[in-house]
């Protein structure tokens, strides 16, 4: 019944997502305008074509060889095991010389900080989850991914917090959006470098407190997170996307906003470049495809469909999960718990 339906409901769900796609627009009148002359944000822009990145996207990424040195570890009782709260100081710095002291001027995003479930013993198959654009909050986290139930499988958990995410963000109004900003590219760019560098500071950190086998699962931004990671690094061994972004042209690219100076054509083409430059769409995974799964839903317009489509169309091998519905209403839920539960066994962590 459900497969006659599946594009009646596919719409139903994009309809969904439709309301909330709706409330920037009713607040972009509101919004601030962003004080920038067109010549020194094109030259911020360029930097990034002048330097071949956004021909060749693994060029731009820098990672870290060794774990942070004296993280802060905060511990309370969780079960029979812990919450641990752990921070240090993110060693990332800004590629772009044009934007780098601007970017290291939001003091809070300088601390890096990630959560782990932990029985305290060594050597524990660790899942790493990866949160979604403008979450993060940990409580809120520990329901969405279920950390419970994985908790209970015999798994340890981690949550990594992006950069511009619950205590990394910023005081003060636009906090809730930096780390995505389509009226600012090169600082969106230099976000996911952070992002990169963060996380894979954070495997790190796990092996030397020594955590077990590591696996990603990220949803919505997390996906596009662990999807892009995959394609640089090798330190899990496995990544899970659901409902994930692959690309951020739509629904929030630069044709979105208007900015305060007129753009000819060819501006355009250079801004919306460096925008999309670091898609995974635009790289390949060097983790095992038989272990990257997607799942996603087919009505989505949060974070596109067609965008999911190309991206199992180009990573062949991969495992991929369609649902019906859009990004916040599905409508056979239970297809995304039997494929994600499934894939753990077969990545032998339950």
């Amino acid at each position: 019944m459900l497969n006659k339906l599946s594009k009646p409901l596919d719409f139903a769900g994009g309809c969904v997502d439709g309301v909330f796609l709706m409330l920037p627009k009713i607040l972009k009148p509101f919004a601030k305008s962003k004080v920038v002359d067109k010549d020194s944000y094109m030259a911020q822009v360029e930097f990034y074509l002048d330097q071949g990145y956004a021909d060749d996207p693994a060029s731009f990424f820098d990672l870290p060889e060794a774990p942070p040195e004296y993280p802060s570890v905060n511990r309370d009782p969780f079960w029979d095991g812990q919450r641990e709260h752990i921070t240090w100081e993110s060693g990332f710095e800004a590629k772009n010389p044009l934007l780098r002291e601007e970017y290291a001027s939001y003091l809070e995003n300088r601390t890096a900080h990630m959560l782990r479930w932990t029985h305290g013993e060594p050597g524990r198959k660790t899942v790493v989850c990866l949160h979604g654009f403008m979450l993060g909050e940990p409580d809120q986290a520990e329901r969405m991914f279920k950390v419970k139930k994985l908790y209970n499988m015999g798994l340890d958990v981690a949550l990594f917090i992006a950069p511009f995410h619950w205590e990394r963000a910023p005081s003060g109004p636009g906090a809730a959006n930096m780390a995505l900003q389509p009226d600012n590219v090169p600082m969106t760019a230099e976000f996911m470098g952070q992002i990169m560098f963060d996380l894979a500071s954070a495997l790190l950190l796990l092996k030397k407190m020594e955590a077990g086998e590591l696996g990603l699962i990220g949803a919505s931004m997390g996906g596009y997170t662990a999807s892009l990671f995959s394609c640089l690094s090798d330190m899990h061994s496995f990544a899970a996307m659901m409902v994930p972004a692959v690309n951020f042209s739509k629904p929030i690219g630069p044709d979105t906003v208007s900015m305060p100076f007129a753009m000819d054509k060819s501006m355009k083409e250079k801004v919306n470049k460096v925008w999309e430059f670091h898609s995974p769409l635009h790289l390949a995974p060097i983790i095992p495809r038989d272990r990257i799964l997607v799942i996603a839903s087919k009505g989505d317009r949060i974070c596109p469909f067609e965008y999911v489509e190309a991206l199992c169309r180009k990573w062949q091998g991969i495992r991929c999960t369609f649902m019906t519905g859009g990004h916040w209403m599905v409508f056979n839920g239970k297809l995304r718990g039997q494929a994600w539960y499934g894939f753990l066994r077969d990545m032998g962590f339950i």
